[in-house]
């Protein structure tokens, strides 16, 4: 409660009956629907697996209960969420590995992520962690494969600014297949 009786609002929702195969980008971009997401986070159990459920904080109030009112009942990817607010909003959470992402996402300190963007449809991870490998290449994400291709976006994490900057500045506009590559640092 903050002063007066007023209850602080919260800019946090939880999301619940999340298809397994959700990522942190899927949930992110649904609910971008309802106004500018800060971060997505979808909960994972010890073993890495979906507990189908996420956990998404909007830049505002009206954002998170604009999701609540608009989005709860709406399909993604294939099964009908509902959205709630957290009940549990500035509680510390511990959470081992996970699949999240957004501004801070699930980075370890100093950890810089860049998007790569214009990637051919069947890139792999494997490729794109070949092609930035001179530049410490800590870990690669391949945006989901739907109907059997991917969406064409990789994140790209560093250990440095240092290192991400170099990979910028030596891949982007580099031809994949044919196909220009954009690379920036990772703004969501």
């Amino acid at each position: 409660m903050q002063e007066g009786g007023e209850q602080k609002r919260n800019n946090t929702v939880f999301v619940g009956n999340l298809a397994w195969e959700v990522k942190w980008q899927d949930l992110k971009d649904h609910m971008a629907q309802a106004g500018e997401v800060i971060h997505a986070d979808v909960l994972l159990r010890p073993d890495g697996k979906s507990k189908g459920g996420g956990l998404v904080r909007f830049a505002t109030a009206e954002g998170a209960e604009k999701a609540i009112k608009e989005l709860t009942n709406t399909d993604l990817m294939g099964r009908q969420i509902f959205v709630r607010e957290d009940r549990e909003a500035g509680k510390p959470r511990y959470r081992k590995g996970g699949n999240s992402g957004g501004a801070g996402g699930n980075r370890k300190p100093g950890e810089v992520s860049v998007f790569v963007g214009n990637i051919p449809w069947h890139t792999q991870w494997q490729t794109i962690k070949e092609l930035f490998s001179k530049h410490g290449v800590l870990h690669v994400d391949v945006g989901d494969i739907r109907n059997g291709r991917s969406r064409g976006w990789a994140i790209v994490k560093f250990g440095s600014k240092e290192d991400a900057e170099a990979a910028i500045d030596a891949m982007n506009g580099y031809q994949l297949e044919g196909r220009d590559i954009e690379v920036r640092m990772d703004n969501k």
